[in-house]
């Protein structure tokens, strides 16, 4: 009997979650937010995602863009005011827990240090 042992490297394994999932935790991470209260779409050219917060009025509150290679989040607010310099920061993710969940990191509004979450798949449905 012959027992093969493979690894998956991260880039593939943050294949287990969309685009949608990885934008919605990293804005419930920056506005302090449950990820069932964000609704995600995808926009036309599937690269940007657009999020909104389920009891708005707005087509997007929200852009999103994933960068797998360097596993960022990067958010946009759609009202100039809320575009200050703790959204503009990329947000870190990494996949852990073989693809059931996702930690995403940011610096602390206020102060030094980072502050993260972590989020399963089912949360961020």
């Amino acid at each position: 009997m012959a027992v093969n042992t493979f690894s998956i490297s991260n880039v593939q394994a943050a294949t287990g979650f969309n685009a949608e999932q990885l934008c919605k935790a990293g804005l419930a991470l920056a506005i302090d937010k449950q990820p069932r209260g964000i609704k995600a779409t995808s926009g036309k050219s599937n690269q940007r995602i657009l999020l909104s917060l389920k009891d708005g009025n707005n087509d997007w509150d929200y852009r999103c863009d994933v960068n797998r290679g360097n596993k960022t989040i990067k958010l946009e607010a759609r009202e100039l005011k809320r575009n200050d310099k703790f959204l503009g920061q990329a947000i870190r993710y990494d996949v852990a827990d073989a693809k059931r969940s996702v930690k995403v990191t940011m610096k602390k509004r206020k102060g030094s240090g980072v502050t993260s979450e972590s989020y399963t798949a089912r949360q961020l449905k």
